[in-house]
């Protein structure tokens, strides 16, 4: 097997096509000799079976064989036949090494002109590296397995390409958020270290800073072990959905009264039985948060909670600034943000729809989103029953 798939695909298209090809040259040169052979018998029982030469009288097609011509049945001998016999054997032979060995030929240039193609894919992709993910695959047009090939594989480099870079994004914005507070909290130590004497209240206030920022940096540590942690077993029990929402609505009280946001909670869906109660709490919290932080003010957040055919939804509508549609499908990567500034100032880290959508994906379930530009946004969690 291994010296097999060290042979090239052109060659073993070769060897097998030149097989069959022999095989099926063999069949048909066994079967003319096998039907000649018995031509040449039957012609030797009509002639008496010893005979050694044909009398001087011509003999009739009736009393010889039907098929020989008048001009053979005068000169016919068994040794004449023997020598046909064994020269058509070898003209037969002959004939079948030729036709396989031109038959290979033409399958093997055959065969390099339809993977000539496939060597140029196999070239272009070899030129692709994690550098210049944007190079494509050039496509001609073309309808055969090469071109779906082709096509397939801009597929995955479009996907890869995305994919690095969220990774480049991520990583920076990694290191802009651990970077921050660790800034400021050298700021406070270096103007310690600035003054020869400073005072209680400096050494107070500075210490106040390092722990508000050190809590910052432990918060965002803890979202990101939550976000990636694929260990974490999800313990399932039944969710009371009516009491989790009055435990959040409640909970967010001062800033809804804050900002004079009004609130609706319409639970036709009252029990999930199948949920983590922290990690759910937790993902609708985020989103009813942010539809409070993000809202007008005097605006409104209506929650509803239905189930139509074993499929429940949790639905949260708010009446805020909405989504730009470009944007929609990038809300849920960490520490992005729709408006950076805004965010800053409310002290997110840009991590919570991140974790939201890893929540329910967890628990099988999906979230979407729709959006209009100036009228608000909702978000759909959409769970099994």
């Amino acid at each position: 097997m291994r010296l097999v798939n060290r042979i090239s695909l052109r060659m073993r298209i070769t060897l097998l096509s030149g097989t069959i090809l022999l095989l099926s040259s063999a069949i048909l040169t066994l079967g003319a000799s096998y039907n000649a052979h018995t031509q040449f018998n039957n012609i030797n029982i009509t002639m008496g079976g010893t005979l050694t030469a044909v009398p001087s009288k011509v003999l009739s097609k009736a009393e010889v064989y039907p098929s020989l011509s008048a001009t053979a049945e005068s000169m016919i001998t068994k040794p004449a036949l023997t020598a046909a016999r064994q020269q058509f054997d070898t003209t037969n032979i002959l004939i079948l090494a030729v036709v396989s060995v031109l038959g290979m030929v033409m399958v093997y240039i055959i065969a390099g002109r339809s993977l000539h193609p496939i060597h140029e894919l196999s070239r272009t992709i070899s030129a692709i590296s994690e550098d210049n993910l944007r190079q494509r695959i050039p496509e001609d047009q073309r309808n055969d397995e090469v071109g779906m090939l082709s096509g397939s594989f801009n597929i995955m480099l479009d996907r890869l390409e995305k994919s690095f870079l969220r990774q480049k994004r991520f990583s920076a914005n990694v290191a802009h958020e651990l970077k921050t507070p660790l800034a400021t909290i050298n700021a406070g130590i270096q103007v310690l270290h600035l003054d020869k004497n400073p005072s209680v209240s400096e050494y107070e206030e500075t210490l106040a800073t390092t722990e508000r920022n050190v809590k910052r940096l432990m918060a965002v540590v803890d979202d990101l072990m939550a976000l990636y942690d694929e260990n974490e077993k999800l313990e399932t029990v039944p969710i009371n959905l009516q009491g989790m929402f009055e435990s959040i609505l409640s909970e967010l009280r001062p800033l809804f009264d804050d900002k004079q946001i009004k609130t609706e909670l319409q639970c036709g869906l009252k029990t999930v039985f199948y949920g983590n109660h922290i990690l759910l709490y937790r993902a609708c919290f985020n989103l009813v948060e942010n539809a409070a932080k993000y809202n007008k003010g005097c605006g409104k957040i209506l929650i509803e909670t239905k189930a139509d055919n074993k499929v429940g939804q949790i639905i949260i509508t708010d009446t805020g600034n909405g989504i730009p549609a470009d944007e929609l499908e990038q809300i849920f990567e960490p520490f992005y943000r729709v408006n950076k500034s805004r965010s800053r100032k409310e002290g997110g880290a840009g991590l919570g729809l991140s974790i939201v959508k890893t929540i329910i994906e967890k628990h099988g379930w999906e979230i979407s989103v729709h959006s209009t530009l100036g009228h608000g946004s909702v978000f759909t969690i959409s769970l099994c029953l």
